[in-house]
């Protein structure tokens, strides 16, 4: 088993029985456009496809279009039925002269230019047959496009009367065409159809540039051409340009901006108006590259983007207290700001109360200014004690408009920044609506809809990259309730969940928490950094192997990602490494103290005290329970519910005091704890 960084030239398969869209390729969609069959001499787009070496060349073709797939010969042939037609190569390879008119070399039917593979009659009672026919003429050639979760096929004739799929108009008009973005090496008489969806897209459509610039007074970010999934569901926003409603399933958009466009606006409208851009050279605002490089590199300060030194820069040659910051929006006291404070062996890991996340060595944050003050005492269980905050999770804005789908169209509604939940809560849990998860950290929060979010999910952008898709597959948010996850395979729950679906082909979607993995992380069972192996490095894995988590020893998935080490031959489960587990938005260790006990309990996993009893109700503690509360000087421990029962009994005036909140997520239990 080695799940190391090899490379497969071609290997495309499908990744879970489930899915019913076939899986395309993952190429820079600029290089789907404009990279041809070398046998058919039909785009690339998004088949999936082979690639061989001939005389020193690489010959990319089609996965149908291989050599092992097309018929060697074809017998009674419609367009030729008194004789067979053999398979024949072009070795000239004429790959620029396919419309140019060669009696000795065209096709009988279409009369291009036959290149690449072809076939041609070899009838020997028939010297002077020189009938031949081009890969789409003489098979049904089906290509896989974007536009549409079924392959397509290719079909020539007028295609005036029908009506585009793509931008939802008829190609009538001889201005309605695009010959400065032609290529004169791709067949452009050509149609592409779905006859099962009664789905059409106009050649000039299906060549559409993945990335345009359009007049700066119109909008000034790049626009990404997108479909929306399903026959029959076209652009659900008006047009910017025209204000007309929606036409078609494709549109141009900048998700950042929610700015979207009519395909016909943005291109056939005023064809000399826009510039075809390269989506790698494309500027698209706030992109998120990921994964992280590990655990400890927090994700906030590249979502916020937040300029780290010009914020450091308040204590450039002053002294401590010149540098304090008086953010009472996010906490009671003081904050003061290190700039260089590297982490020493006596140190605890620094862990941000806003995000939850470790703060490197090398980060500049905030502590608390009582903190500082006191953080020799070691009999101080105040909250300050462990007070931290990233600099750029300090200056979080007070109200934003998420980039969640199922909460980004109430613009009335848009939430509020809450450094607690609930005033009155020491445990300041609540379920975060972005990813499902308990969290007790700064929260989004919009109470008339009852809808919260903790502050990554908040703050995850419009669109992302992820390495495991290809660097060049823009990632856009997206509801996608009925589909699953391709890193856990799991769907949403009540439509909740922050996701994100590739823009330029079908079969990647994933959650954000998901998104959110580190390319590498540590643990305590293996020496070397773990690497995160994702469903391409199972593809290189005997499917016969039965492979077991070091943590848990139950089976391994090969159609989830987990985590492995190449050098001891290791696999662990994700949920089984603890920075990455359903518990990894809880800050474990803050402090409480109850009525049976006169030390300050500290909250902790539930694993760690797990099969003790609970010195409270007599119970065994189990680790389904996730936390618990123990002092370890006297090992004493309870359970969370006990410990909420005693501080409901202790506080006057708030027993019983549980209470219900309805809106537009349904009825959420809240009670002061």
């Amino acid at each position: 088993m080695r799940f190391g960084r090899t490379s497969l030239r071609v290997r495309y398969k499908r990744d879970h029985a489930s899915w019913d869209v076939e899986v395309g390729n993952k190429i820079d969609p600029d290089d789907g456009n404009s990279l041809v069959c070398y046998a058919c001499r039909l785009p690339i787009f998004s088949t999936p496809f082979i690639t061989s070496v001939d005389h020193d060349h690489n010959l990319t073709m089609h996965d149908q279009c291989a050599n092992d797939h097309l018929p060697p010969q074809l017998k009674g042939h419609p367009l030729h039925p008194k004789g067979d037609l053999i398979l024949s190569v072009d070795n000239n390879n004429n790959n620029n002269n396919n419309n140019n008119n060669n009696n000795n070399n065209s096709c009988s039917r279409c009369l291009t230019v036959c290149s690449g593979r072809f076939y041609k009659c070899n009838n020997r009672f028939f010297f002077n047959c020189h009938f031949q026919l081009d890969l789409t003429c003489a098979l049904t050639i089906k290509i896989l496009h974007r536009s549409h979760e079924h392959r397509l096929t290719a079909i020539r004739g007028k295609s005036n009367s029908f009506v585009c799929a793509a931008c939802g108009t008829q190609h009538d008009d001889p201005s309605h065409t695009l010959d400065r973005y032609k290529r004169r090496n791709v067949p452009l008489n050509l149609s592409y159809v779905c006859s099962n969806c009664d789905f059409w897209i106009h050649p000039d459509c299906a060549i559409l540039p993945n990335v345009i610039n359009i007049d700066d007074k119109l909008h000034g970010h790049p626009l990404l051409l997108a479909y929306n999934p399903g026959q029959g569901v076209s652009m659900v926003h008006v047009c910017e340009i025209c204000g007309g409603q929606p036409e078609g399933m494709g549109f141009y958009a900048c998700f950042y901006c929610r700015y979207y466009a009519h395909i016909k606006c943005a291109i056939y409208s005023n064809p000399h108006g826009f510039k075809p851009v390269l989506l790698k050279d494309a500027q698209i605002p706030d992109l998120l590259h990921l994964p992280m490089a590990n655990e400890h590199t927090s994700v906030m300060p590249f979502i916020r983007k937040t300029d780290i030194a010009s914020i450091s820069s308040i204590t450039a040659g002053t002294n401590r207290d010149d540098s304090k910051l008086l953010l009472l929006k996010v906490h009671e006291h003081p904050l003061i700001l290190h700039n260089h404070h590297p982490l020493t062996t006596h140190d605890i890991a620094r862990v941000c109360n806003a995000c939850i996340q470790l703060i490197s060595s090398t980060d500049p944050f905030y502590t608390c200014d009582f903190n500082f003050i006191n953080n020799h005492n070691d009999d101080d269980e105040g909250q300050c004690k462990d007070f931290f905050l990233h600099t750029c999770c300090a200056h979080l804005p007070a109200t934003l408009v998420t980039q969640h789908p199922d909460h980004d169209s109430d613009k009335g509604h848009p939430l509020t920044l809450l450094s607690k939940v609930d005033t009155y809560s020491p445990f300041n849990l609540f379920w975060c609506h972005g990813c499902w998860r308990q969290c007790n950290g700064f929260a989004y929060a919009c109470k008339e809809c009852n809808f919260y979010l903790d502050v990554i999910c908040a703050s995850m952008p419009a669109s992302i990259t992820h390495d495991a898709h290809g660097k060049a597959h823009i990632l856009r948010v997206t509801n996608f309730a009925t589909k699953s996850c391709s890193c856990c395979h799991e769907e949403k729950i009540n439509n909740l969940e922050i996701g994100y679906e590739c823009n330029n082909c079908r079969n990647f979607r994933i959650h954000a928490k998901c998104a959110l993995l580190p390319d590498t992380v540590t643990h305590r069972f293996d020496k070397h950094p773990l690497k995160l192996v994702t469903t391409a490095a199972w593809a290189r894995v005997d499917p016969d192997q039965e492979m077991f988590c070091e943590v848990c020893e139950e089976r391994m998935s090969m159609f989830n990602w987990c985590y492995g080490c190449d050098k001891c031959d290791q696999l662990f489960h994700i949920k089984c490494i603890q920075p990455l587990d359903s518990l990894s938005k809880i800050k474990l260790g803050f402090r409480i103290r109850v009525r049976s006990h006169d030390c300050p309990l500290e909250c902790v996993r539930a694993f760690t005290v797990a099969r003790y009893k609970c010195d409270h109700c007599a119970k065994t503690i189990w680790e389904t329970e996730e936390i618990a509360f123990e002092c370890s000087k006297c090992y004493y421990k309870i359970h969370k519910e006990c410990a909420l029962e005693m501080l409901l009994d202790s506080w006057k005036g708030l027993q019983g005091n549980v209470i219900e909140k309805t809106g537009k997520y349904g009825v959420t239990t809240i009670y002061p704890y």
